[in-house]
Parts: C-alpha cells; sequence; structure tokens
C-alpha cells in the first residue's frame, strides 16, 4: 500500500486475526478439559457472540466520539487483560467463568471492530480505499487458514493455556501497532447529545441511504437463513459422509484459500457496476447449500465452497468500501457498527433454529430454502435504487459523502 500508518495497523490486526483462531480453539477445548459437553461449549462461545450484538451500536458511538485510535487501544487493553486473567489460572474449572470471560473478549471487539472501520478511510487516499479493504479481507482469510493449523497444533503439544498466552501476546501486538499509526484530527461537533440520540443518528443515516439500508438488510436475512444452516449442518455432513474433523477442516480451509484469491484478483480489476458485480459474487454463495444438498464427493463439497469463497470475499470488500465512501468520516464508526450488528443480530435465532427445522422439516427442505434465500435476495435487491453503482440520489458514493458533510 505505500502508506505508514495503514501497514502497521493492517500488520497488527494480522497478528490478531491469528490469535483470535487460537482463541476459538483453545477456548473450546478448555471447556471440553473441565468437565464440559456440547452445550457447555455453546454457552461458552455464544458469550463473545452476545457481547458483540449487545454493545456494538454503543461501540460505534464510541468510535465517533473519540480519536479511534484511543478506542482501539483501550479495546485491546481491555481483551489482554480478559486472557490474562485466564493465562494466571482464574478460570480453571467453572465453565460460566469461562463464559464471563468470552462476553468480556467480546465486549472489547464491539468497542474495537467500528473504531476500525471508521480508522481505515482515514489512512489511505480515497482512489486506495478498495486495494485497503482488499488487503483486510485477504489478512483475513489467510488467517482462517493459518490461525487453526497453528492453533490446533500448539494446543496439542503445549495446551490450553500456552494457547491462551499466545492469543494474549497477540492482543499486545495489535495494541502496540494502533499505537505506533498517526490519526488525522477528525472534525467534532460543538456539542455532543446523548448517547441515545447519537445511535439514532448513526441508524437514521443507513437508513436514509436507500441501497445501504437495502443491502444490510439482504444481509441480516442470509445470514438467518444461509450462513446459520452452513455453520450447523457443514460438520454434521462432513462427519457423516467423509472422514470427519479432517474433511470438515479441508473444506473451511479451502473456503479461505479461495477468499485469499478472490481478494487479490478483485483488488486489480476496475468495475463498471460496483454493486451488481457485488450482488452477483453475492449470489453465488448459493453453491454452498447446494453441494451441501446433495454431497456427491468430498471434492464436489470442496468445489462448491471455493467457488463461494472466491465470490464472497470480493463482495465483502466491495461493499465495506462502498459504505467508507458514502457516509462523513464522522458517522463512520456508527455505520461501521450497523454493518457489523446486521452480519450477528439474526446469527443466534438461525443457529437455534437450524437444527429443529432440520429434525422437523428435514436437511433437504431447509437447505433448499436457504439456497432460494441466497438466491433471491441477492438478486431482488439490484431492484433498489442506488444498489447497481453504489450510489444515492444519481451521485457517485464519495461525492454524496462530501454532499452529507455540508
Amino acid at each position: 500500500m505505500g502508506v505508514r500508518g495503514f501497514r502497521f495497523l493492517w500488520a497488527g490486526q494480522a497478528v490478531s486475526a491469528v490469535g483470535d483462531q487460537f482463541f476459538t480453539i483453545a477456548v473450546s477445548l478448555r471447556v471440553i478439559e473441565v468437565g464440559g459437553d456440547a452445550g457447555d461449549v455453546g454457552l461458552v462461545i455464544g458469550g463473545r457472540m452476545l457481547a458483540t450484538v449487545l454493545f456494538a451500536l454503543l461501540g460505534g458511538v464510541w468510535a465517533d466520539r473519540v480519536p479511534r485510535r484511543w478506542a482501539m487501544t483501550a479495546a485491546d487493553g481491555f481483551r489482554l487483560a480478559a486472557i490474562t486473567v485466564v493465562v494466571l489460572g482464574a478460570f480453571d474449572t467453572a465453565t460460566l467463568s469461562l463464559a464471563v470471560m468470552t462476553f468480556l473478549v467480546g465486549s472489547g471487539e464491539a468497542f474495537f471492530r467500528p473504531a476500525y472501520g471508521g480508522l481505515v478511510p482515514s489512512l489511505v487516499p480515497e482512489d486506495r480505499l478498495l486495494s485497503a479493504n482488499v488487503w483486510r479481507s485477504g489478512m483475513e482469510s489467510a488467517a482462517a487458514v493459518v490461525g487453526p493449523a497453528l492453533g490446533g497444533l500448539l494446543v496439542a503439544t503445549a495446551g490450553t493455556r500456552v494457547a491462551f498466552a499466545v492469543n494474549a501476546a497477540s492482543f499486545a501486538v495489535s495494541l502496540l501497532c494502533v499505537l505506533a499509526v498517526t490519526e488525522p484530527p477528525m472534525q467534532q461537533p460543538e456539542a455532543r447529545s446523548s448517547v441515545i440520540r447519537e445511535t439514532r443518528e448513526g441508524l437514521s443515516a443507513v437508513r436514509r441511504v436507500r441501497w445501504a439500508s437495502a443491502l444490510l438488510a439482504m444481509t441480516a436475512v442470509q445470514t438467518m437463513f444461509v450462513v446459520a444452516p452452513h455453520m450447523v449442518l457443514l460438520p454434521i455432513i462432513t462427519q457423516e459422509k467423509f472422514s470427519g474433523a479432517p474433511s470438515y477442516g479441508l473444506v473451511l480451509a479451502m473456503f479461505s484459500v479461495s477468499g485469499l484469491i478472490g481478494t487479490i484478483v478483485i483488488g486489480r480489476v476496475r468495475l463498471k457496476r460496483p454493486g451488481t458485480s457485488a450482488m452477483i459474487f453475492n449470489a453465488l454463495f448459493t453453491t454452498v447449500p447446494l453441494v451441501l444438498l446433495a454431497p456427491f464427493s468430498l471434492w464436489w463439497l470442496v468445489g462448491g465452497y471455493v467457488i463461494a469463497g472466491l465470490a464472497m470475499m470480493p463482495c465483502n470488500a466491495l461493499l465495506h468500501t462502498a459504505l467508507q465512501r458514502q457516509f462523513p468520516p464522522e458517522l463512520l464508526g456508527r455505520v461501521s457498527s450497523v454493518d457489523w450488528l446486521c452480519s450477528l443480530a439474526l446469527l443466534p435465532i438461525g443457529l437455534a433454529c437450524t437444527g429443529p427445522l432440520a429434525d422437523a422439516l428435514g436437511r433437504t427442505t431447509v437447505l433448499a430454502a436457504a439456497a432460494v434465500v441466497q438466491l433471491t435476495t441477492s438478486l431482488l435487491v439490484l431492484l433498489v435504487p442506488g444498489v447497481r453503482d453504489f450510489h444515492q440520489n444519481g451521485q457517485p458514493v464519495g461525492e454524496y459523502a462530501e454532499v452529507s458533510k455540508g
């Protein structure tokens, strides 16, 4: 990228993203070590998700109130402290205590992510914003491949406590990298409103931009009806049809590798209609429920996930870039939090309902419905004005953002 601040930020997040993978593996296995069952694992992991849903909007307000570098530093320090307590042995025996710890980690994440989403556009020139988001998506895809492999190996050889220690160290690295970033000053209003009012301002800003609100609503629906069934049924199907954990890991690894390739390619292509391209990419995730519906062979399954990865990661990069260009800097923290919340809020409901629905209606019905939802919502949203070009009121996104500041 050639932008010093973004380089530091990206490097810190690359280390932290791998550490997050260590955390997920370590906390799941730690629950089992202390005598927990699958339900206890769900409770502990769910603590993190619950915190992110509860505090995402508040994190967005905070990211727009204070320098985002400060917000990120505080969030990393908070998570570092929570993990250090585990390393010191305070949570050795109680599943509930582990759930509290994951809740604290999720709370820190809820304040970090909106600030990160708002900081990136201030560190890179507008014409390189897509490239920055491509690097971000590529880093997350690479971490999803490398992290589980290294985390599983570390837990197997050194134990969960060492894995937690490495995760804590990753937050320390992230914190130091954030401190090395010089954040441009952001214009602040003369008088602050209440937290509730500023939250409503963020939600209203997204609602007023029809293409943005339509896409985020689509994301929420697809998360509940498509992503959740994939998360629940993929491990079950690979266990029943193939070799279990190795096959499951292979499928997810290839999904992430293909996502990395897709983001590299999209960063080198100039698209005339980025919104149309993004929705076509999004529609290709339909291959996931289709191959799960008819898992003829492991390589058939891998092929479907490779296509989905090649498409979805570029789609995410294009959407993040469009949102960052559309809204003025003083709203980006709240907009990022709304974006993130739409990706998470309905996921717990989808995860809870997939199993009972599959038992009552059959997996075929659930997966067929998922395929229909993914394909139809991806195409129908193109009918909303502004989606095809990611612009509002006939103006390019960047120009609209400038008008919004006035």
